[in-house]
């Protein structure tokens, strides 16, 4: 028999060590595997932030953090971050460049008979983009079940909801994301009024999936925030007009401006902890494998000294030898792997 061929057999010779040993390797490789695969993904993350908002301009009430001001908390006043603020906005000098406004009023829901208790309640314009507070930073909500808003649902009773609230909240589960008919009827209460389904969004993760969206002027009627707003989204036309539009901006009294290179930094900094961590733990893992396949082997080549000298007596080299242990250590790791 060869040498490569005693190497490959070698681990079933002590059966009960080797399963404990295959067993051990696997939950670190296993656990190696998705770390290395969460530090590509956040470095991906951040590509698409940065191709996504370059042209996007965030306002909030000035003092405020992530998702903050979320309306409804005190009355709106002519200082205010309001729907004043838009009047604002149109007329500073740059807003030739401003190709879109969209504007947004947040509401936090919170309910104790569903294990995901809390969600947003988001109103917007029916034609705006809409966007989920994700994990990280916000996130476009894509329909995959349903209808988007158009201009007949201002002010109407209609919701569009995550997969996760749709299915934990409404019962309703979207197996491939698709068929409207199982929207037919359906209907959610919010603030003691009953909406219609029109549709369910995904993000492709949990948290951003347990939203609502609602018309504003629908949001502004249940929920009574006044002229409040939570967040306005400017889109400037050319990269190369956002830097003089957001120092307009800037100027507003009661406003923060945000841009995308900054929102961007923020992302890079949160995601770019997440993925050191990842790699520092990859490599504990890596460096702990190691350790435990050496002591392994270590250990059997104590047990099979007089083995050894067998084989160095009838002719074997010091490099077959070698190869028989490689073989061992190869089949264990192949397994484990």
């Amino acid at each position: 028999m060869s040498a490569l061929g005693r190497g490959m057999r070698n681990p079933f010779r002590n059966r009960v060590r080797s399963a404990a040993v295959v067993a051990l390797l696997a939950v670190v490789i296993g656990v190696f595997a998705v770390l290395v695969q969460g530090a590509l993904a956040t470095r991906e993350k951040v590509k698409d932030l940065q191709a996504n908002v370059r042209t996007v301009v965030e306002l909030r009430e000035a003092g405020a953090f992530g998702t903050g001001g979320f309306g409804g908390d005190k009355p709106a006043g002519a200082d205010d971050f309001s729907v004043a603020t838009l009047g604002q906005i149109i007329a500073i000098p740059n807003a030739r460049h401003i190709k879109r406004i969209e504007e947004y009023i947040h509401a936090p829901q919170i309910d104790p008979s569903v294990p995901n208790a809390y969600a947003m309640v988001i109103g917007l314009r029916p034609g705006a983009q809409m966007r989920a507070i994700g994990e990280v930073d916000y996130e476009n909500a894509r329909v995959v079940a349903g209808r988007v808003f158009g201009p007949a649902d201002e002010g109407r009773n209609v919701a569009i909801v995550g997969r996760l609230y749709a299915r934990e909240r409404l019962g309703v589960d979207i197996a491939n994301g698709t068929g409207a008919d199982v929207l037919s009827g359906r209907t959610l209460a919010l603030g003691g009024e009953t909406l219609d389904l029109a549709g369910i969004y995904s993000t492709g993760n949990d948290f951003g999936d347990n939203h609502v969206f609602v018309p504003i002027e629908t949001f502004r009627r249940i929920f009574k925030p006044g002229g409040k707003l939570s967040k306005i989204r400017v889109t400037v036309d050319e990269v190369a007009n956002v830097e003089a539009v957001t120092e307009d901006l800037k100027r507003l009294k009661g406003v923060d401006a945000v841009t995308a290179a900054e929102q961007v930094a923020t992302a890079r900094a949160t995601l770019g902890s997440i993925s050191a961590g990842g790699i520092y733990g990859s490599l504990l893992l890596f460096t702990l494998g190691a350790v435990l396949v050496v002591f392994v082997m270590i250990l059997a080549t104590r047990e099979r000294i007089r083995e050894i000298g067998t084989l160095k007596a009838i002719g074997a080299s010091n490099a077959e030898i070698m190869q028989q242990f490689f073989a061992e250590t190869f089949a264990l790791t192949g397994m484990s792997a």
